[in-house]
């Protein structure tokens, strides 16, 4: 109720619906509720409906980096006054197969259904489905930091001899420059960048060797470097929050979870051979500090967001005699065990 009728805007990241042919294939069965129902504006306009938010209030669709332009949209209204406060998500579905055959027609998708970024045996990726929404405030009204964006940027490819879907390095760091001239920030403070990273052959080395090129010139230490992809697949235009969301339980946990199926590094990318970037080919721990996180459309729209960790200590959670609802998922039957374990043991 506190936030109900409030300046807030919505901003929701969303490509193809692949649900539209469902509800209009039989024409006799046809009703309006597929129009309010599918359509990409009403993802944001309900929420904004439901609870009588009155800020801006759009879907945004740049294919894989929605999620991220949504969340640079966001920033961009609140810092000029069209909103107080604002509502970020990405969603990806797969619900028919013919969409994801359309990816492997374009061989985009990995025969061995693992996104392996960085590594020498990268061949594509694995499509996988999320919803995730954050909420950003000024940190003078936030009761909770979780983290602080310092700056928010995104520039796109624009021409290119090679194709639409051909990723462009050089357009990526010019807009990596870009946001840390904005904003003052030292390149060699960041501590680890969160990259798009989807394990494809001509993907993984466009993005990577435009970080080394801007990140570790005359940097002391190797990099970190990761991509939630290889972890849980690419959620497509929900996987620039799922990147987010990886980062801030990374820095609530601190630990940085391990970068799955990195074997050996990719031999186009150099810097993964001399030790200049390090992926995070196991667990490792956080100690604070600035991150920085890709995310790029296979149309050439490309987004940078960087991000500081709070430093407050945290407050230790009171226990209660409350009891709760807690949903366990694994990838098998020993996994979810695992986990009920580990719960019934720390309760």
């Amino acid at each position: 109720q506190s936030v109900r009728g409030s300046k807030t805007g919505v901003f929701i990241g969303v490509s193809a619906s692949e649900s539209d042919e469902f509800w209009t294939a039989d024409p006799e069965l046809v009703n309006g509720y597929g129009l309010t129902g599918c359509c990409r504006a009403m993802f944001p306009n309900r929420i904004s409906f439901t609870f009588d938010f009155t800020g801006p209030s759009y879907a945004i669709d740049t294919a894989c980096s929605s999620s991220l332009f949504a969340l640079q949209q966001a920033v961009a209204a609140m810092r000029s006054g069209q909103c107080d406060a604002a509502i970020v998500g990405g969603v990806n579905l797969l619900l028919k197969p013919t969409c994801s055959l359309q990816f492997h027609r374009l061989s985009m998708l990995s025969p061995q259904g693992m996104c392996k970024a960085f590594d020498a045996s990268g061949n594509g990726y694995v499509r996988s489905e999320a919803a995730v929404v954050v909420y950003l405030q000024k940190a003078s009204d936030a009761k909770r930091v979780y983290a602080t964006i310092v700056n928010a940027k995104t520039n796109t490819d624009g021409y290119k001899s090679q194709g639409i879907t051909f990723p462009i390095g050089a357009m990526q760091n010019r807009l990596i420059r870009e946001v840390y001239e904005e904003c003052g920030v030292n390149p060699h403070d960041v501590v680890y960048v969160e990259a798009h990273g989807t394990g494809t052959k001509v993907g993984d080395p466009q993005e990577v060797n435009s970080i080394a090129d801007f990140f570790c010139k005359d940097r002391p230490t190797p990099l970190l470097i990761g991509s939630v992809k290889s972890n849980m697949g690419h959620s497509e235009p929900a996987s620039g929050l799922c990147s987010i969301a990886k980062i801030l339980i990374a820095m609530e946990a601190g630990v940085i979870p391990q970068n799955l199926h990195f074997q050996n590094p990719n031999t186009d990318i150099p810097a993964l051979n001399d030790g200049r970037l390090q992926v995070v080919n196991k667990n490792w721990p956080w100690n604070g500090g600035l991150v920085a996180i890709n995310s790029f459309g296979f149309g050439g729209a490309n987004a940078h967001i960087l991000l500081r960790s709070n430093n407050k200590p945290k407050a230790p959670a009171i226990r209660d005699s409350i009891p709760r609802v807690v949903a366990v998922s694994g990838r098998t039957e020993q996994a979810v065990n695992n986990w009920l374990d580990k719960i019934e043991q720390n309760p």
